[in-house]
C-alpha cells in the first residue's frame, strides 16, 4: 500500500481497517452498553427501598447511601456513556462499579448462575474498557478539550509509517 492515509475509505497505509460507519458502530456500542445500566439504574430509582434492602442483604454498611451512589453511577454513567460526553470517565466509573458489584453479589461461584453472572459482568467490563481506551467515537458529545494530544480531540486522521496507529 502507499503511505497515504485512506481511513475514511477503507484500509490505510499502516494496515488498519477503518469502516466508514465507525461513528454509527461506536454509537450503537455505547447505547447497547449503556442501556443495561440505564434500565437497572431506573429500577433502583423507582424501587429505592428494594435496592437498599438488596445491598443490606449482602452485608454492606449504609445501604441507603450505597443505593444512592449506585443510582448515580449506573443511571448517570449510562447517560454520559450513551451521549458520549466524558464517555471515558463514565466507562471507568462503570467498570469500577461493575467490578465491586461482581465481588459483592456474585461470590458463590459453585452456583452455575453465579458463574454466568460473573462472566457477563466480565464481558461488560471488556466492552467498557474499549470505550475507556478508544473513546466514544465520532457521533458523541466529546470532552471540550481542544488540545491535539487529547484522546478525544476531533482532529484529522493521521497515519504514517512511523506510527502504526490510525486515529480519526
Amino acid at each position: 500500500m502507499n503511505g497515504m492515509c485512506k481511513c475514511c475509505e477503507g484500509s490505510c497505509g499502516c494496515g488498519k481497517w477503518v469502516c466508514r460507519c465507525s461513528g454509527y458502530i461506536s454509537l450503537a456500542a455505547r447505547v447497547l452498553l449503556g442501556l443495561l445500566f440505564l434500565v437497572i439504574g431506573y429500577e433502583k430509582i423507582t424501587n429505592f427501598a428494594a435496592a437498599a434492602a438488596a445491598i443490606a442483604s449482602a452485608g454492606m454498611p449504609i445501604p441507603t447511601v450505597l443505593a444512592a451512589l449506585a443510582i448515580i453511577l449506573e443511571f448517570g454513567g449510562a447517560i454520559l456513556l450513551i451521549i458520549g460526553f466524558q464517555a471515558r470517565l463514565a466507562a471507568w466509573g462503570l467498570i469500577l462499579f461493575t467490578f465491586v458489584a461482581t465481588l459483592m453479589f456474585h461470590r458463590d461461584i459453585s452456583q452455575p448462575l453465579q458463574v454466568l453472572m460473573v462472566l457477563k459482568n466480565l464481558a461488560i467490563m471488556g466492552g467498557l474498557l474499549m470505550v475507556a481506551v478508544h473513546g466514544p467515537g465520532k457521533l458523541s458529545i466529546k470532552c471540550s478539550c481542544t488540545h491535539p494530544k487529547c484522546p478525544d480531540y476531533g482532529g484529522t486522521c493521521k497515519c504514517d509509517n512511523k506510527d502504526s496507529i490510525a486515529t480519526q
